[in-house]
């Protein structure tokens, strides 16, 4: 009669190295997703701002259209009051453009731009841009 094969020096894993394996592997797949979401979510919030900047921006080209009238800075009040918002932005929900001078009366005119939005997160978001606006030369 043989002996029975001696089971400490087969090979193979164990049942608990198995189940530690599937938890790390576990672990690591759900640092990757979280890290994806993140990363979605930071880059649509990105994508927003960079909407929201270049509305402000065209809103200052406007008022530095506006600017090269011989009524400045009165021309670019009456377009673009102190404290008003701007109409026909609307590349994002919710948005609202609002122009803001510091002293209305001051040449030139230290002018604020902010742009409000509900992100696609649903929290309320700002981006705001700072520019002198001078009187501009007639061609």
């Amino acid at each position: 009669m043989e002996p029975l094969p001696d089971k400490r020096g087969s090979r193979g894993f164990t049942l608990i190295e198995v189940m530690v394996t599937l938890f790390v592997a576990a672990i690591a797949t759900a640092g990757y997703v979280g890290s994806s979401i993140a990363t979605q979510r930071q880059s649509a919030e990105l994508h927003e701002r960079s909407i929201a900047v270049q509305e402000a921006q065209r809103v200052i080209e406007q008022i530095r259209d506006e600017a090269g009238t011989n009524n400045f800075p009165g021309n670019v009040l009456a377009a673009f009051p102190d404290g008003g918002t701007v109409a026909g932005m609307n590349a994002l929900p919710n948005e609202q453009v609002r122009v803001n001078y510091a002293d209305p009366t001051a040449t030139p005119l230290d002018t604020t731009v902010t742009v409000t939005w509900q992100s696609h997160t649903s929290r309320q978001q700002t981006a705001v841009l700072r520019v002198y606006i001078a009187k501009r030369k007639m061609p």
